[in-house]
């Protein structure tokens, strides 16, 4: 029944005109109001639900603050008062991870991006000339 309701729902959308975007998100998820994000939430890098979004306040994705299960083209925006000096994208091994640092608290001015990992250690982003920013977004198997 739910998911009649959802579909009937999307195909309104659809008919209506009404735009469904996908990695983009209007809600903030504060990562200072809640301890559980900001442990390690991931699974081993590289393995079946490895997929990984971390933070750091240290340069070349040092010093982690905390990490985030990045969902599959949510683009779910996440908000950090801890300065993020740079970012790790990690992939599954089969389908890709990549994440968006911004320099305000809502994901709207970017500074910069991972590009896309699967494999291995993932991919780290550090922004140039010191630059830190608030907020960042990822995806996963999109």
């Amino acid at each position: 029944m739910l998911f009649s309701n959802v579909v009937v729902l999307l195909a309104a959308n659809l008919a209506t005109g009404t735009a469904v975007a996908v990695g983009t998100s209007s809600d903030v998820t504060n990562l200072d109001a809640t301890d559980l994000q900001r442990r390690a939430a991931c699974a081993p890098a590289g393995v079946v639900n490895g997929q990984c979004g971390r933070y750091y306040r240290g340069t070349s994705c040092s010093d982690q603050i905390g990490a985030i299960g990045p969902g599959r083209c949510s683009g779910q925006c996440y908000y950090s008062s801890d300065a993020i000096a740079s970012l790790r994208a990690v992939g599954d091994g089969t389908y890709g991870t990549n994440c968006h640092l911004y320099y305000d608290n809502n994901c709207q001015n970017q500074i910069g991006e991972t590009g896309n990992a699967i494999v291995g250690g993932g991919k780290c982003y550090t922004p140039p000339s010191g630059r830190t920013g608030h907020s960042f977004l990822c995806w996963y198997r999109c």
